[in-house]
């Protein structure tokens, strides 16, 4: 996987209305995300235009207007973004998040069993010496 600079918070914002929408327009998006979050049409092309640099979206010419769609996987996106948190903020401890779940928020029966499934695989990775 390629590095990226992540997206910003309100990147990201936007990121998720487009992938969930593409392929979508900038007009569109600033008449419907744009306008029900407070930002100008300006703003949100300027929002795009950075995600489209980072590489996390491409634009395509469709009779004379771009439209905008990711160019990354929504869960890849997520995925670095989890990596980056555990490198910079938790020193590659997952200790913390760890001790987060346990303490302060109660897990569906499908949470726990991921975690259980994650775990099992983490633990025959170790075993294996991976």
């Amino acid at each position: 996987m390629m590095r990226r600079l992540p997206p910003a918070e309100r990147e990201l914002d936007v990121l998720r209305y487009v992938s969930e929408r593409a392929p979508i327009s900038a007009r569109e998006v600033a008449e419907q995300f744009g306008e029900a979050n407070g930002l100008a049409r300006t703003t949100v092309v300027t929002l795009m235009e950075r995600l489209r640099k980072k590489g996390y979206l491409a634009r395509r010419r469709q009779e004379g207007v771009y439209r905008y769609s990711p160019r990354v996987p929504q869960a890849e996106v997520l995925e670095e973004l989890v990596r980056q948190f555990f490198e910079r903020t938790l020193g590659g401890s997952v200790s913390p998040v760890v001790a987060y779940l346990t303490r302060t928020r109660d897990l569906s029966d499908e949470e726990a069993a991921q975690l259980e499934s994650w775990m099992e695989a983490l633990k025959a990775r170790r075993e294996r010496g991976l």
